[in-house]
């Protein structure tokens, strides 16, 4: 009898199309230690090629996740309603709020990543736990990536607030403290989650070797190619995987073709509205800084992403 496949997929050994994302992520870390020079000329290309190639498309097939939750009782013009009301009200927030919009986007970043890495863990009687899971593992691959390329972050960081993080480059020697217990809480966490039997013991090594691959790759990669290795391999295909496979309890025949041809218009829209704003900005001069325009823009189309995304991955399927 063959067994039956799972709807959230363990992102760890044994798994074939993870067994690919590994590889990648290793060959990309050996080929920042030994051409860091070529990464780092191609950085943006590389960055802005998976963000819109892959990191958009995963978010642009929204509607389709809404449609799942809801089943007969999705509308189309009530979710662009809240899609659209959603990411207004946080540009409005961002603009009177700007380091508390900074602030709520990394947070819900860090739950929203970890929450696709260790969707699979078993325990729906403790919702607190996932949680603290989520988190943790969100926080380690983020401050791996941000803090292990500071120099990097720091110039982003006083182009978007001027200033405003000085006082943290005197608490940057202490990075290898911060990271080392990040580590520790993590795998701490993963153990209590094996003797809970959360968790198996493959998926236990499994989780303890990604710990050292993204701190790997954070290592020796540039600050953009390491965020857009995770983002694109780790995130978001991760993602599209969970989505093609609880989208097909419902259509059988929807395939990662299907998926590609529903986010194509939105993708598409997505990449003229932003090249637009862009243009229009550098025009006008609205904003000094790209990077946080390109803050702006994605976190608006994140916040209602994660909600529909929160909706769809708890929604059991039909019966």
């Amino acid at each position: 009898m063959k067994k039956p496949t799972t709807l959230i997929p363990a992102n760890t050994f044994g798994d074939l199309y993870y067994s690919y994302v590994a590889l990648g992520t290793f060959f990309i870390a050996l080929l920042g230690l030994m051409l860091p020079q070529f990464l780092q000329e191609i950085e943006v290309i590389l960055f802005v090629l998976i963000i819109f190639v892959i990191g958009i498309p995963h978010g642009a097939t929204d509607h389709l996740l809404d449609r799942y939750s809801k089943g007969k009782k999705f509308s189309y013009r009530a979710f662009l309603f809240i899609y659209i009301a959603l990411g207004t009200l946080y540009a409005v927030f961002w603009y009177f709020f700007p380091l508390l919009s900074l602030l709520l986007f990394i947070v819900i970043s860090t739950y929203h990543f970890g929450q696709s890495q260790l969707l699979y863990l078993r325990m729906p009687q403790r919702p607190w736990l996932k949680v603290a899971s989520y988190m943790l593992w969100g926080s380690y691959t983020l401050c791996c990536i941000v803090l292990l390329n500071w120099s990097e972050s720091w110039q982003i960081l006083d182009e978007i607030f001027p200033g405003l993080f000085s006082p943290l480059l005197s608490y940057i020697k202490l990075t290898p403290y911060f990271l080392g217990g990040l580590l520790v809480a993590n795998i701490s966490l993963f153990i209590l989650l094996f003797i809970r039997q959360n968790m198996s013991r493959g998926e236990l090594m499994g989780e303890l070797f990604n710990l050292v691959l993204i701190i790997g790759l954070a290592y020796y990669t540039p600050l953009l190619v390491g965020f857009a290795i995770y983002f694109g391999l780790w995130h978001s295909l991760i993602s599209v995987r969970i989505e093609i496979k609880k989208v097909r309890t419902q259509r059988p025949y929807f395939s990662v073709l299907s998926f590609a041809k529903t986010a194509l218009p939105l993708s598409a829209s997505t990449l003229v509205i932003f090249s637009f704003v862009f243009l229009v900005n550098q025009q006008w001069g609205l904003l000094q800084s790209p990077y946080l325009l390109f803050f702006i823009l994605i976190s608006i189309l994140t916040l209602p992403h994660v909600l529909f995304v929160q909706e769809f991955y708890t929604t059991k399927v039909a019966q």
